[in-house]
């Protein structure tokens, strides 16, 4: 795997969150990770944006959550005839320190869950970046009780659309509160977490561990995680797969499809683009291109 930098956010000891806006030629090049979490809107700039395994195009506008200790670059891609400069505004913050009085209340503790449960990261769902990157820029006007209240409400915000957002991992949290149904879901997952790279995992298998039939197994995970079976296994299948292509260059493509519990180099190549928008040879060549320094 790409070696990560970590970063060190400068710290101001009278604050609890840290807002900076960058004006420059281009994003920090190097692939970096910090103990912070990140909200970064960009309002000039576009490029690819690569987070652990995973690419996602990004462009003026988007906003974006990050989770601490995520390691990721934004790489700028600019035509020939293009003026090199971008522009962001990063709001920093460990839920963990100075601010984590607030998620200790007992009214924040939903607050406090989304929280635990955004660590994966995500990109702002479309139709809520206009009012987010409202918020944001009011947000740097404002100081000490006034900039906390703007900051939990923007937080407050993004946790009432927590559905509507891209995740930036294919790890699906679950909601709250678990029935009995939702617990035999929630250990069918963990089930076939540890075996999806398995080639005889089939979905009576897993329907019989979940002491369902198949159909009502169905029927339950999507009602459950908003994906069906099939999304879900071959996500993971897709993620392990990213990980040994950007491990080293020991794995060929058809090997790296057998190991992630994929049959066929057709049914891989298929499931591998239809989740990443790429090819895996593609993938791989974009991937290094984004966390290389160039």
């Amino acid at each position: 795997m790409m070696k990560s930098l970590q970063f060190s956010v400068p710290a101001d000891t009278n604050k609890s969150i840290r807002i900076q806006e960058d004006i420059m030629p281009n994003f920090y090049p190097y692939f970096h990770r910090h103990t912070e979490t990140q909200i970064m809107w960009i309002l000039r700039g576009h490029g690819t944006l690569a987070i652990e395994q995973n690419l996602f195009n990004f462009e003026a506008g988007d906003i974006f959550y990050l989770g601490a200790n995520q390691s990721h670059v934004f790489r700028g891609s600019f035509d020939k005839n293009e003026k090199q400069k971008v522009h962001a505004i990063s709001i920093f913050f460990d839920p963990h320190k100075k601010i984590a009085a607030f998620f200790g209340l007992p009214e924040f503790e939903e607050l406090k869950n989304f929280i635990n449960h955004s660590e994966v990261g995500f990109k702002v769902a479309s139709k809520l970046k206009k009012s987010i990157a409202e918020d944001i820029a009011a947000l740097q006007k404002t100081k000490g009780v006034d900039q906390i209240i703007d900051f939990i409400r923007i937080l407050n915000h993004l946790m009432q659309n927590r559905h509507l957002h891209i995740p930036l991992s294919s790890e699906k949290n679950l909601p709250d509160p678990i029935s009995d149904t939702d617990q035999r879901i929630i250990d069918a997952q963990n089930f076939i977490k540890k075996n999806f790279t398995q080639h005889k995992l089939t979905l009576n298998l897993i329907a019989k561990e979940a002491c369902m039939t198949p159909q009502a197994f169905c029927r339950s995970f999507k009602k459950r995680t908003r994906i069906t079976y099939t999304e879900y296994l071959n996500e993971l299948r897709v993620q392990r797969a990213c990980r040994l292509l950007t491990a080293s260059n020991m794995y060929s493509i058809s090997s790296v499809a057998f190991n992630s519990g994929f049959n066929s180099l057709t049914n891989f190549n298929r499931v591998f683009k239809s989740i990443m928008k790429y090819s895996p040879k593609e993938y791989l060549k974009h991937y290094k291109e984004a966390t290389t320094e160039q």
